[in-house]
């Protein structure tokens, strides 16, 4: 059993050897790139001028900042290695405690076979949280 507690800035993997018993930590993922600010991460504009024969207009492109584009990056590097643990047979169940926004980065990045691992979702930052509090939070039998 794998809990997972994931925000865009940090991500911790703990286990569990028995199912009621205290987790474990695994790893801890940081993304420092999350906490870069616009002004000093970004190298384009959001919209460029455009001179045509009705005059100059604006022309706006789908943007997304440096710490979204880093929060998608760091959801995927997650999913990767849940489906690595699961394809070595090191996973067969996932309880998955993440900030909502952050979560639905996952929801969208993680692979059909790794998502049926998934027994519970909870939406709420618990990444910084001491191990006791996030077992807290867990059903008393994993």
């Amino acid at each position: 059993v794998w809990v997972i507690a994931a925000a865009a800035g940090r991500a911790r993997i703990f286990s569990a050897e028995h199912s009621d018993g205290k987790l474990a930590e695994l790893e801890d993922l940081l993304n420092p790139d999350v906490r870069l600010h616009e002004h000093d991460a970004t190298s384009s504009p959001n919209g460029r001028v455009t001179k045509g024969s009705g005059g100059i207009g604006h022309t706006f492109q789908p943007h997304h900042t440096t710490s979204e584009h880093s929060a998608e990056s760091f959801a995927k590097k997650i999913c990767e290695r849940l489906e690595w643990a699961r394809q070595r047979g090191t996973v067969d169940r996932i309880y998955l405690i993440s900030e909502p926004t952050f979560l639905g980065l996952i929801r969208k990045n993680i692979d059909p076979e790794t998502d049926e691992l998934i027994v519970q979702e909870i939406a709420s930052d618990m990444s910084r949280r001491p191990a006791s509090d996030i077992r807290k939070a867990l059903p008393r039998v994993l």
